[in-house]
C-alpha cells in the first residue's frame, strides 16, 4: 500500500508494508523524513519532547508522536517545528518569544513546548486565557529552566495576558502568518493542490504484511466487525485510537491485527436531552471535556463541571487529545489494578454503556458488567450519563498525585449522593480507586448513609470506624504504602462530608479541610544590575542559540544524519545480582529479522572498561564478565536495523549464571545496609576521618540531642538520552557522543579498540542537559556503539532507552547523617558530631565524600576541629555506581548542616533565623546579607501571619522555611580555546574544549569575545567542540566551565588584539583593520587555554525563603512563594544566570518533594524506571510567586572571571528550605492532633505519604466539629 504522508506541506510517499506495522510517527518523522526538531526520549508520552501538531481539515491538535502509530495518520496533515518556522521561511512568534524571554537552556525540550502551544492556539482559534495556557503543559518536562520563563513566554499569547514583553516582541507579526516551507509564501493552512493524501484514494480498508500482521481502517461499524471476524480466538488484536495505553502498559509484541477505529463515525457522536448525555466511546478525552463544558450549562448536568475538572487531571494535553474514553476503560478491563479516573468517575455516576458484538444489536449494561465480560470482541459504542439535578444530588471526585499534573493517582475517589427534601440520603455511590484491584464500592458505607443526614450525630463516627476495615489496600511496590492510601481514602471521604455539610454544622477551623488546594497563576520577579561600561558583558542578552533551539534547528547528537545503512543498538542486561555469568546465548536474537550482530566482552579487542584508571577511576566493565554487580548490568549489545528491533531482540538473549555467593544478601539501597543489624562492615568504607582527639565542647551545653537525616537518590533526568553516533572514517572513527568529557571518552574508546587516540575523533555540538550523568556514564554507550561500528564497518547509532538508563546508570549519591549536637539554651552550638554515609553503588567512583560533602559540611557556621567531628563513609550497595549529580556533595553537605541548625532551633524553641545568625563565623558575608534579606522579605510579619493562619485552620497548614549557603568554588584542570577571524567580513568563530549543555557557556563566551575584540555580538559564533581544538580538555562540570573558557577565550582575543594593533588606524572600521592584517599576512587565528591557578577560588553566598501550604488530609502541598538571593558577583549574562538559579532550585525541589526511587529488595531491580512512576517537577509544581535577586556589590579585587560567580550548581543547595517549611506546617498539624512536641525526620523525598503518616490524625476521630 503506497501512501503519501504530508508533513509541513511536503509529501512523503512510502509503501507501508516496507515499514514495521507498529512504527510510530516519531520514528517516521526522524528517520524517514529526517526532520529532527521532533525529539526522541521517553517513548511513552511522559516528557513532551516529541510533540507535534496534526490537523484533519476540521480541527487541529497536538499529539505525542512517540505514541501515535504512523498508520493512523494517513488522513492527517502533520506539522513539526521546522514547518512552523525556520531560518528560510522565517520564525513563528511562539518561537521568537520563547527565545527572547530566555525560555531555553539546553533547548532539547523547546520544540515540544512550541508545538504544544501552537496546537493549543490553533485548536482554540487563538483565544486562550492565561490559566488555559499554564494548565496546558503538564506533559512537557523541562529539567533546565524551572519553567517560569517558558510559562511567561506562552502566557504572553493569552487574551488576558499581563506579561511584560520586550519592545521587539510587541510588534511581532500576526499569529497565523507563517511561510509555507514548500512555496516560501504565506501559508494558507493547507495545500489544496496536493490532492488526496493517499495515492490509492484511501478506499482500501485493510493491508497485509509479510509477517502476517494486518492493518484495518474501517469506516463504519459493519467494516469494523468484518475486520474483527477475521481474527482467530487465540490471536491478539488491538483497536487503535491514540495508542496512549502504551505509556502505561507496553504494547504486546504478539499483536498481529491493528484496527484503526478513528474513522468509525458512529463511535464519535454525542447527543443530549433533558435526561441523559450520550458520549460516543471513541471520543477523545479532550473532545469529551469540550462537550462536558458546554453541557454543564444545562439544568441537571451542572455536575459535569466537576467531571471536567477530574478529566483535566488525566495525563496531559497531547495524551488527552488522542486517548479515548473507550481506550481508558479498555486498559481497566485488561488490567484491573489500573487506577482509571474515567472508570472511578463513571462508576460513581452510575454511567451505563452501550455495547455491541455484531454492529447491529445494541445492549445497555452497567460499566462493571462490561469490565467483567469475557467477550473480547464486545465493542463499546457509547456511554450514557444521566442528569442529576443539583437540588437533589451532590457529586464530587478526587485525585491525589505525586505532583500537580501528569501522574497517576495514589488514590482516586468519586462520591454521588441523592438527597430527599429533608436532606436525608436516598441513595449513595461511594467509589475508591487505587485500593486494590477488586475494590470499587464502599458498599457498607453506602448502606450506612441511607436515610440519614450528613450531620447526624453519630454518622461520622460510624463511617470512619467502618471505612478503614473495608478498604484494606494491597501492598504492591512501587505504589505508596497501604497505611497512607487507607488514610488518604478516609481523608477524601472526610473532605466530601466537610464540604457538603451545612456551614453552621462545621467548625470554623475545620471548614478549609473541605477544599482542595487551589493554585493561582504563577509569576516571577527577577532583580539584577548591569555594568554598561562592560557591554555586551553583563548585558541581559538573548541566548545566542535560543532561536535555533526554539525552531528545532539546533543539532544534538541523535540529530546527526547518517547514511541509510546505519545500525542501532540495545543493551542486554544481566539480572541475577551476585552471580557470575557462565554463558550468553544470542542465537534466538540473531534469528530475528533485522538483527545484524551481538557483541559481548569476548568481542572487545582491547580493554573492557569505560572508566579509565588514568583519569582517576576504578575500572568498570563495558560488558559484565565476572560477578553481576547490579540488576540490568550490561552484558552485551544487540545491533540491528532499527532501535525497536534491537530492543526486542535483546529480550531474547539468554544468560546462564553460576551459583550466587550464599553469603550475599542483596542490599540495593543505603537503608538496606544501614538498617540491618548487625551491619555488614565490609560494605562501609571510611573516606573522611575526624581530626584526632575527643569532641570538646566550647562551653557547657544545656541540651544534647541526637538525630538522623536521610536523603535519597536522584536520577538526573536529562531530556536528551545517553547517545552516541559512531561512523567509520578512513582508518578510524568519527564519534558524535553526548559527553561532558571528550578527553575521557576518546581515551576509553581508543583503549577498547586498541587504536591510538588520533584515530578516534570526537565532536560535540551541544548536549540536551547533563548535570553530571554524561561525565563518565555515557562512555558505556559510546564504547558499545564504537565497538559495533568498528566491527561491522557501518555507522552505528545508540540512543539508550529511559528504562535502560535508569536501570544501569548511577544516580545522585544518597546520604544519611547520624548527628548529635550539644547546644546552649540560646541556640549556640558548642559541640557537634556528624557521621554521614553516602550510597556509592557497587563501587566508589565519582565520590563527593572527600570533596564538597566535607567542604560544605560546616556551611557558614563557626566550628573548630575540636568541637566539630565529622566522619564520612562510602557505603557499597548492589546498585549501579553512583555518579556526580548537579552540586554533588554540596547538596548533601549544606542540607545536613541546615537540617541540624533547624533541629537546634526546634529544640531550644528559638527562631531558626536567629539561631543561624548566632552560629555564623565572624566575618562571613552572610552575617551582612541575612538581616537585610529577612527585613526586605518581611520575614517577621509573614511568620506571624502563618502562625495566625495555622491557629485557626485544622486541616490546611502553612510553613516558612529558610536556608542559607556558603558554597566554595574550586577551579580545576585546563580548558583550551581557539579564536579565528575571517578576513572576508571580520566575523569571528570560536572552538573550545568545553561542552555547551544548557548552562549558557557559548553565550557568555560570545559576550566576552565581542567585548574584548570591540565588535558587535552578532559577529561572533561558537562552533562545535571537538578533540582537535579541544584536545586534552578537562571535564565541563563543577559550574566553572563557563568562567574557565571565558578566561581562555579572552586570552586568545587579547593575543589577536596585540597582533592587530600595528595595522590598526584611527577611525578604521573593524573590517578594514582585519583586511589590513590579512594583507600583511598577520595570523588571525589564536589559541590559548585556562589552566589551574590562573584564577583564584572563591565562595558563593545564597539565601532562600520558601513558603508552603499543606493539605493535612492528603499530604498535597504547594509552594506559595520563594524568595532567593544569590551573590553572583558581577553577572556576565544576567538572563543566563537567573535561568540557572531558577532551574537549579526547581530541580532540587523535585529531589526534596517528588523524585522517589524504589528498588525490589529481592532482585535489586529498580521499580521506578520511567516517566510513569518517576516524577520530576512539572510546570505547576514550581513556586507560585518566584522571586530571584542577584546581589550586586562587586569589588575591584573580587575573585571570579571579570568579578562574576558561578550559578549553575550552588542554588540547588537552597531548595532544602522547602522541607523546613513543611516541618513547620506539620508541627502545627501534630499539635492539633494532640501529639507531644518532637522533631519529625523529613528528608529527600518528603512525599505526601511521609506528611500524612506523620501528621498524627486518627481517621476514626474525624468529626464536623
Amino acid at each position: 500500500m503506497t501512501t503519501t504522508f504530508k508533513i509541513n506541506g511536503q509529501p512523503y510517499t512510502v509503501n507501508l508494508t516496507n515499514l514495521p506495522p507498529d512504527i510510530t510517527l516519531n520514528t517516521f518523522i526522524r528517520e524517514h523524513a529526517q526532520l529532527t526538531a521532533t525529539k526522541f526520549m521517553c517513548q511513552e508520552g511522559g516528557c513532551g519532547v516529541c510533540v507535534c501538531v496534526v490537523r484533519d481539515g476540521k480541527r487541529t491538535w497536538s499529539v505525542n508522536s512517540c505514541l501515535t502509530l504512523l498508520n493512523t495518520c494517513t488522513q492527517l496533515e502533520i506539522i513539526t517545528a521546522e514547518g512552523l518556522g525556520n531560518k528560510i521561511s522565517g520564525y513563528h512568534p511562539i518561537q521568537k518569544r520563547l527565545a527572547k524571554l530566555n525560555g531555553t537552556q539546553c533547548g532539547y525540550c523547546s520544540p515540544g513546548f512550541v508545538m504544544n502551544m501552537y496546537g493549543l492556539l490553533e485548536g482554540s482559534g487563538g483565544q486562550v486565557s492565561m490559566p488555559d495556557v499554564e494548565n496546558a503543559f503538564g506533559g512537557n518536562i523541562c529539567r533546565c529552566t524551572g519553567y517560569r520563563p517558558i510559562l511567561d513566554a506562552m502566557k504572553s499569547f493569552a487574551a488576558d495576558s499581563n506579561i511584560q514583553l520586550p519592545e521587539e516582541c510587541r510588534d511581532m507579526e500576526d499569529m497565523g502568518a507563517r511561510n509555507c516551507p514548500k512555496t516560501n509564501k504565506p501559508c494558507a493552512g493547507c495545500c489544496p493542490k496536493m490532492g488526496k493524501l493517499c495515492q490509492c484514494g484511501c478506499q482500501r480498508t485493510s493491508l497485509a504484511y509479510e509477517d502476517g500482521s494486518q492493518w484495518h481502517w474501517p469506516k463504519n461499524l459493519a467494516q469494523l466487525f468484518e475486520a474483527l471476524g477475521q481474527i482467530g480466538e487465540q490471536e491478539e488484536f488491538m483497536l487503535v485510537a491514540g495508542n496512549t495505553a502504551h505509556g502505561v502498559y507496553r504494547r504486546s509484541q504478539d499483536i498481529k491485527h491493528f484496527i484503526d477505529v478513528r474513522g468509525v463515525m458512529e463511535l464519535q457522536q454525542h447527543s443530549v436531552d433533558a435526561n441523559q448525555l450520550k458520549l460516543g466511546a471513541n471520543l477523545s478525552l479532550s473532545q469529551t471535556m469540550d462537550i462536558l463544558k458546554t453541557t454543564s450549562q444545562q439544568a441537571g448536568f451542572e455536575y459535569l463541571k466537576e467531571l471536567w475538572q477530574h478529566l483535566d487531571l488525566i495525563a496531559n494535553v497531547p495524551v488527552r487529545n488522542t486517548g479515548t474514553l473507550a481506550g481508558n476503560i479498555a486498559i481497566k478491563k485488561q488490567h484491573p489494578e489500573f487506577p482509571s479516573d474515567v472508570f472511578i468517575s463513571f462508576e460513581a455516576l452510575n454511567v451505563s454503556v452501550l455495547a455491541t458484538n455484531n454492529g447491529k444489536d445494541e445492549q445497555q449494561m452497567p460499566l462493571t458488567d462490561y469490565l467483567s465480560s469475557s467477550d473480547r470482541k464486545l465493542l463499546l459504542k457509547a456511554f450514557v450519563l444521566s442528569s442529576y439535578p443539583k437540588d437533589k444530588y451532590i457529586y464530587d471526585s478526587y485525585k491525589i498525585m505525586p505532583r500537580a499534573q501528569n501522574a497517576h493517582a495514589y488514590v482516586n475517589a468519586a462520591f454521588l449522593l441523592e438527597l430527599d427534601s429533608e436532606s436525608k440520603v436516598k441513595s449513595a455511590r461511594i467509589c475508591f480507586g487505587g485500593i486494590r484491584p477488586d475494590f470499587v464500592h464502599a458498599t457498607a458505607i453506602e448502606e450506612l448513609l441511607m436515610g440519614r443526614t450528613l450531620v447526624e450525630g453519630t454518622l461520622l463516627e460510624q463511617v470512619f470506624s467502618k471505612l478503614p476495615t473495608l478498604l484494606q489496600p494491597d501492598e504492591v511496590l512501587p505504589d505508596a504504602s497501604p497505611a497512607y492510601r487507607l488514610s488518604l481514602a478516609c481523608g477524601l471521604m472526610y473532605k466530601f462530608l466537610l464540604k457538603h455539610a451545612p456551614a453552621s454544622e462545621v467548625a470554623d477551623s475545620f471548614r478549609s479541610g473541605g477544599q482542595l488546594l487551589k493554585r493561582p497563576l504563577s509569576s516571577g520577579v527577577q532583580v539584577y544590575q548591569t555594568q554598561k561600561k562592560s557591554y555586551p558583558v553583563t548585558q541581559p542578552v538573548q541566548k545566542v542559540e535560543g532561536m535555533i533551539q526554539c525552531s528545532g534547528e539546533a543539532t544534538y547528537m541523535n540529530d546527526v544524519l547518517t547514511t541509510a545503512n546505519t545500525l542501532h543498538c540495545a543493551f542486554v542486561g544481566a539480572t541475577k545480582v551476585g552471580a557470575s555469568i557462565e554463558q550468553i546465548d544470542a542465537a534466538d536474537a540473531l534469528r530475528q529479522p533485522g538483527v545484524v550482530a551481538f557483541f559481548s566482552a569476548k568481542d572487545v579487542p582491547g580493554t573492557n572498561t569505560f572508566s579509565d584508571p588514568n583519569f582517576g577511576y576504578e575500572a568498570e566493565e563495558i560488558f559484565c564478565t565476572t560477578r553481576v554487580r547490579h540488576y540490568e548490568q550490561p552484558a552485551g549489545v544487540v545491533v540491528a536495523l532499527s532501535a525497536e528491533c534491537a530492543k526486542r531482540a535483546a529480550q531474547l538473549v539468554k544468560i546462564s549464571y553460576g551459583q550466587t555467593d550464599p553469603s550475599l544478601t542483596l542490599r540495593p539501597s543505603l537503608s538496606d545496609v544501614l538498617d540491618t543489624t548487625p551491619r555488614e562492615e565490609s560494605r562501609i568504607l571510611r573516606v573522611v576521618s575526624e581530626k584526632p582527639g575527643k569532641l570538646q565542647c566550647t562551653a557547657t551545653p544545656d541540651k544534647s540531642v541526637k538525630g538522623v537525616f536521610q536523603m535519597g537518590l536522584q536520577y538526573h533526568f536529562t531530556m536528551e538520552p545517553q547517545t552516541t553516533v559512531a561512523v567509520p572514517f578512513e582508518d578510524g572513527l568519527k564519534v558524535f557522543s553526548a559527553t561532558q568529557w571528550m578527553d575521557h571518552t576518546q581515551s576509553v574508546i581508543a583503549q577498547m579498540l586498541q587504536l591510538k587516540a588520533k584515530d578516534i575523533q570526537l565532536q560535540v555540538r551541544r548536549l540536551g542537559g547533563a548535570y553530571g550523568c554524561k561525565i563518565s556514564r555515557g562512555n558505556q554507550v559510546a564504547c558499545a556503539a564504537s565497538l559495533a561500528a568498528h566491527k561491522l564497518n557501518r555507522p552505528v547509532r545508540f540512543v539508550q532507552s529511559i528504562e535502560s538508563m535508569m536501570d544501569s546508570n548511577g544516580k545522585r549519591w544518597a546520604c544519611r547523617s547520624d548527628y548529635e549536637f550539644h547546644v546552649q539554651a540560646n541556640g549556640k552550638i558548642v559541640g557537634l558530631q556528624n557521621d554521614f554515609y553516602e550510597d556509592a553503588g557497587w563501587n566508589a567512583n565519582e565520590s563527593p565524600i572527600d570533596g564538597h560533602s566535607t567542604f560544605t559540611a560546616a556551611n557558614c557556621y563557626d566550628f573548630t576541629d575540636s568541637n566539630f567531628k565529622i566522619n564520612g563513609n562510602a557505603v557499597l550497595t548492589d546498585a549501579p555506581s553512583s555518579t556526580w549529580c548537579r552540586a554533588p556533595g554540596s547538596v548533601e553537605g549544606i542540607a545536613m548542616m541546615e537540617n541540624i541548625v533547624e533541629h537546634v532551633a526546634f529544640e531550644v524553641q528559638r527562631d531558626p533565623a536567629e539561631v543561624r545568625l548566632l552560629n555564623m563565623t565572624k566575618g562571613n558575608k552572610l552575617i551582612e546579607l541575612l538581616p537585610q534579606f529577612l527585613k526586605s522579605r518581611e520575614y517577621d510579619a509573614r511568620r506571624k501571619e502563618i502562625e495566625a493562619h495555622n491557629a485557626t485552620n485544622r486541616w490546611m497548614k502553612r510553613g516558612l522555611g529558610l536556608a542559607v549557603m556558603d558554597y566554595p568554588i574550586f577551579y580545576f584542570g585546563q580548558y583550551p580555546a581557539t579564536v579565528a577571524i575571517y578576513h572576508v567580513d571580520g566575523t569571528v568563530v570560536i572552538s573550545h574544549g568545553g561542552i555547551e549543555m544548557g548552562q549558557g557557556m557559548n553565550t557568555k563566551i560570545c559576550q566576552v569575545a565581542a567585548h574584548t575584540l570591540g565588535v558587535d555580538l552578532s559577529y561572533i559564533k561558537v562552533e562545535s567542540s571537538d578533540t582537535i581544538n579541544g584536545a586534552n580538555s578537562m571535564v565541563t562540570g563543577g559550574a566553572v566551565g563557563s568562567e574557565s573558557l571565558c578566561f581562555a577565550v579572552r586570552k586568545a582575543c587579547e593575543t589577536l588584539n596585540s597582533r592587530l594593533q600595528p595595522v590598526k588606524k584611527d577611525k578604521a572600521s573593524w573590517e578594514d583593520t582585519v583586511q589590513a592584517a590579512y594583507a600583511a599576512s598577520i595570523n588571525l587565528i589564536a589559541s590559548d587555554h585556562y589552566k589551574e591557578g590562573d584564577m583564584q577560588n572563591y565562595h558563593v553566598y545564597g539565601l532562600a525563603l520558601t513558603e508552603i501550604e499543606l493539605d493535612v488530609l492528603t499530604g498535597s502541598n504547594q509552594i506559595k512563594r520563594v524568595d532567593l538571593l544569590e551573590d553572583a558577583g558581577e553577572s556576565l549574562s544576567p538572563y543566563i544566570d537567573i535561568g540557572q538559579i531558577e532551574g537549579a532550585f526547581v530541580m532540587c525541589l523535585g529531589y526534596w518533594l517528588s523524585e522517589q526511587l524504589t528498588y525490589d529488595r529481592q532482585t535489586g531491580r529498580l521499580l521506578t524506571n520511567r516517566t510513569w512512576n518517576y516524577k520530576p517537577p512539572g510546570p505547576k509544581d514550581i513556586p507560585i510567586d518566584f522571586r530571584i535577586e542577584l546581589v550586586q556589590n562587586p569589588q575591584p579585587s573580587s575573585a571570579g572571571f571579570m568579578r562574576s560567580k558561578a550559578t549553575g550548581e550552588p542554588p540547588c543547595c537552597l531548595a532544602v528550605s522547602v522541607i523546613f517549611a513543611l516541618q513547620e506546617a506539620l508541627q502545627s498539624a501534630r499539635k492539633d492532633a494532640g501529639l507531644p512536641r518532637e522533631w519529625v525526620r523529613l528528608g529527600a523525598p518528603t512525599t505526601p505519604e511521609t506528611l500524612v503518616l506523620n501528621a498524627g490524625h486518627d481517621v476514626k476521630l474525624f468529626r464536623l466539629k
